[in-house]
């Protein structure tokens, strides 16, 4: 097959360094396109280099007989492979940068960054929280109890626990209305109760 840079290419594949960059300076014109196209940044000089390096890779991997000619081969390659370069690129940020608040203090990234783990009051509000409800759970009937620990703990859907209880769906569901109702009541009280404590 005949195609454009076939002799540059066969020079450069037995291992000619000025034939690949004969090359590569022709290709000098499709290198800044691609870099203006895909991978924009302020490291134009690297994105050059990565393009080269590209380069340099197609004439290894290049194969006239797929059919497919040279300069196609490699646009295509250095089109893609830049804009993974620039994919892959995260500019770095400090976390001291300071920022400015619309309160008009400062601060920093770091300061704004929340911890993945729940600090101690909020455990301790979590637990006081989770203690609450567990009375209150208790403090329904059976019934109840056993329709809101199937579908709220354990995931069954209200049709399954119908099937399981031998009962019809929409009894489960009033069921379930009944017991929520009783759950918010049970623990308005526990809250009032707890509040009461408090004062004293």
């Amino acid at each position: 097959m005949e195609y454009l840079f076939k002799e540059l290419v066969e020079r450069a594949k037995r291992g000619e360094v000025t034939a690949a960059q004969l090359i590569i300076d022709r290709l000098h014109p499709l290198i800044c396109s691609a870099i203006r196209r895909c991978g924009a940044g302020p490291d134009k000089k690297d994105l050059y280099q990565e393009a080269c390096l590209i380069i340099l890779q197609c004439i290894k991997d290049f194969n006239p007989s797929k059919g497919v000619p040279f300069l196609v081969y490699v646009k295509k390659r250095v089109y893609f492979g830049l804009m993974n370069t620039g994919r892959q690129r995260v500019s770095a940020i400090s976390l001291d940068k300071e920022f400015e608040g619309h309160d008009g203090d400062t601060c920093t990234l770091g300061d704004l960054l929340m911890s993945p783990q729940p600090g101690v009051e909020e455990t301790v509000m979590q637990t006081g929280e989770v203690r609450r409800l567990y009375r209150a759970i208790g403090k329904l009937s059976p019934k109840q109890r056993q329709v809101i620990l199937l579908h709220f703990f354990y995931g069954l859907k209200y049709k399954d626990i119908a099937r399981a209880r031998n009962s019809h769906y929409k009894s489960v569901l009033r069921l379930k209305d009944r017991a929520l109702k009783s759950l918010k009541e049970h623990l308005e009280k526990i809250e009032d109760d707890v509040s009461l404590k408090s004062r004293f």
